[in-house]
């Protein structure tokens, strides 16, 4: 089994440091990241394949609670806090482990232990989807998950990611061909991934980088596909 990649999202340094360090000891996992606040962690998630997130909870500007309302699909959590009284709450976010500040380091190996067994009961991923364009001449591999949307523009189409664009020679009925099943068709002029998508309403989706139309001969596909990503 691979190591599970996880972050770290807490505002104490000492805090991080403790966490940091039982990871580093721990062969099963591989940290990709420490954040100070639920802010900076949020583009994280939407940028990184994550499995886990050792979340605290009072944090300013946004609470790890918060954190866990603004995403649909979120990895695996482990909640670190110094108030026990949050324990009641936490459970009702489906998080898979518990832990108290201060860290203990055997408390840790049990979470993780909750963690690793967790993730065997769940179906394997499946490979992820890679797709080769061409850009400006140059051959690019990317994986489409990474895709937020794709944009018509007349013979070409716009390939949007959060950090970069590509536009490849291509029609959109041939392109969507070649995506999985998370990207729909939404309006004459754009295809997006739905697992990016944050909030739908009748006219619009909205993701952490996009605000895409919906027209309404797409809107009751958008809908009932939506659904499904839940």
């Amino acid at each position: 089994m691979k190591p599970l990649k996880c972050i770290i999202v807490d505002d104490d340094p000492l805090s991080r440091e403790a966490l940091r360090h039982s990871i580093g000891r721990h062969s099963d996992l591989r940290l990709e990241g420490s954040y100070h606040n639920a802010l900076e962690a949020k583009m994280a998630l939407a940028k990184k394949d994550l499995d886990l997130v050792f979340l605290d909870i009072e944090m300013p500007e946004m609470t790890g609670f918060e954190l866990l309302n603004s995403y649909k699909n979120i990895p695996q959590v482990v909640l670190v806090t110094s108030n026990k009284d949050h324990a009641f709450e936490a459970f009702r976010y489906d998080v898979t482990d518990f832990i108290s500040k201060p860290i203990d380091h055997s408390r840790f190996e049990q979470a993780v232990e909750r963690v690793l067994r967790y993730s065997q009961s769940m179906p394997q991923r499946v490979e992820e989807h890679n797709l080769v364009i061409k850009s400006d001449g140059v051959l690019v591999k990317i994986n489409a998950g990474d895709i937020d949307y794709v944009e018509a523009m007349g013979d070409y189409i716009k390939v949007v990611l959060a950090d970069s664009n590509y536009v490849v020679h291509s029609t959109m009925k041939a392109f969507i061909t070649q995506l999985p099943d998370a990207f729909l068709r939404v309006h004459k002029s754009y295809i997006v991934n739905l697992d990016k998508v944050l909030e739908i309403d009748d006219s619009y989706l909205v993701g952490e980088y996009f605000n895409l139309p919906v027209s309404r001969s797409y809107k009751n596909d958008v809908k009932t596909k939506f659904k499904e990503y839940l």
